[in-house]
């Protein structure tokens, strides 16, 4: 029985117990994997259409909402509509007694009458003193009286006018209208209810609330590990529980600058604008949206259960006990133009690979080494050495990880595993593009048709219990 036989023996036997995994082990050999087969499923690789989003769950809510308050204080005599209503901009919605400004209003008007009359005669009074000075009958100093007689009644009456219209607005501010066409979301008054004007220290009595909700928006909270690829103007699709059959579509507004943090996990806020023009959706409905980040239609994909990363893979080969050189292949990409190279995103993490001189392997080669050779290899290094190659991989990290959160469609490589034509099971190198929760788009190393197999990654686990078995224990055939 060969290594891989015995390693995929050991993925069909999780759970069982351990003496019955170290016998199962005894009798292996040591030779190269022959039975791919053996207790694996396969996958195709076949054309899809594959959409790529970031899930997530929040609240609609209004875009705008309006509080609405008196400027007149009193008693409420009539409220003209009800919670839910849909007004027009102006329309009634509520009306305050308006005795106490209708008195005001009449004693301005009255006051006004008077100063008015006032200064007709102070007026006139002017005119005549003003005749009599000249004829020398009246003397300087009651000539001067009138003239101030005359200004005192003037601004007496400039006075009373304003009174006059600020008492005319008082008293249509007994009657409130709608500041907006909208619906009306709370109402907090009722008939009798004594409020305050909006200009008492308290800031009034809120009367109801409105809010125009031919728009809503709903309210998402994203993990900080996806809010990379969230941009304003993605197309999110919506749905609430009160349609389950129906979808809504809307765009990504804005993402709120101030992460929250909820149970150690960073969030940020993502505003998403959704048309409502059938009134539909409610506030404080909870919607499950869904942003767009990516779209391929027509490509070639494979279940996500084929694929496997650069490290999911290292770590594989060695629990299968393949050959580590497997994991220094790459595919190269085909460009229409001739060109070896991708978009900006993957030339710039190809400059970054590239960007040590000093002899220093690359972080594929390194990754590609068995676990003994890493540590011979870093054992030969010097500190220095050891510090620029570290900084070298970080170098290259971060701009892989920066080229896949400005474009998730980037190109990456990645590895499926395949039968040879002897039979054995080995590892291939693919370039994979856009992903969604089930299926990957690959840009080259399969074609369509391909068969590769679904290699669990509990093989890992159970190769490094096995180990752990074979150092601790002294049982006869637990050695490799």
């Amino acid at each position: 029985m060969t290594v891989m036989k015995k390693n995929l023996m050991r993925a069909s036997f999780i759970g069982a117990a351990i003496l019955a995994a170290g016998a199962a082990v005894a009798a292996c050999g040591t030779s190269a994997a022959d039975e791919p087969a053996m207790g694996l499923t396969t996958v195709t690789a076949e054309v899809k259409d594959i959409t790529s989003a970031v899930a997530a769950t929040g609240t609609i809510e209004p875009i705008r909402v309006i509080d609405v308050k008196s400027q007149a204080s009193g008693e409420v005599r009539e409220v003209g509509v009800e919670l839910g209503d849909n007004v027009e901009r102006g329309a009634l919605l509520v009306r305050i007694d308006p005795r106490d400004v209708r008195n005001t209003y009449n004693q301005a008007k009255a006051d006004l009458d008077v100063a008015e009359a006032r200064y007709t005669v102070a007026q006139r009074k002017l005119e005549r003193t003003a005749d009599l000075r000249e004829s020398q009958v009246v003397t300087e100093e009651e000539y001067e009286t009138a003239l101030l007689e005359d200004a005192n009644a003037k601004a007496a009456l400039v006075k009373g006018q304003n009174s006059l219209e600020l008492a005319e607005d008082r008293l249509n501010d007994v009657s409130v209208g709608a500041p907006i066409s909208g619906t009306v979301v709370e109402k907090t008054v009722e008939e009798g209810q004594i409020i305050t004007s909006a200009k008492e220290m308290t800031g009034g009595t809120i009367l109801l609330r409105m809010a125009d909700l031919n728009e809503v928006q709903v309210r998402t909270l994203v993990d900080e590990t996806d809010i990379g690829v969230i941009k304003p103007g993605l197309e999110a699709t919506i749905k609430v529980e009160a349609y389950p059959d129906r979808e809504f579509t809307g765009n990504v507004l804005q993402v709120e600058p101030q992460a929250v943090v909820e149970q150690n996990v960073t969030l940020f806020a993502v505003l998403t604008r959704i048309q409502n023009r059938e009134g539909l959706l409610k506030p404080g409905m909870n919607a499950d949206v869904e942003m767009v980040i990516g779209a391929r239609d027509g490509v070639l994909a494979i279940a996500n259960g084929g694929i496997k990363t650069v490290d999911e893979a290292r770590a594989l080969v060695d629990a299968l006990g393949l050959d580590p050189e497997l994991l220094s292949q790459r595919v190269e990409i085909p460009m229409e133009d001739g060109a070896e190279s991708g978009d900006e995103a993957t030339e710039a993490v190809s400059e970054a690979e590239q960007a040590d001189d000093s002899g220093l392997p690359s972080m594929e080669r390194i990754q590609a080494m068995s676990q003994d050779e890493r540590r011979e290899f870093m054992m030969g290094l010097s500190a220095g050495e050891r510090q620029r190659l570290f900084a070298l991989f970080q170098e290259q990290r971060e701009a892989r990880e920066s080229a896949e959160r400005a474009d998730p469609a980037s190109p990456k490589p990645a590895f499926v595993f395949v039968e040879t034509p002897e039979g054995q099971l080995t590892l291939s190198p693919i370039t994979i593009g856009l992903s969604d929760w089930d299926y990957t788009e690959v840009i080259a190393g399969l074609e369509e048709g391909d068969m590769v197999f679904q290699v669990p990654q509990g093989l890992v686990q159970q190769s490094e219990m096995l180990e752990f078995m074979r150092r601790r224990t002294s049982m006869p055939g637990m050695g490799r």
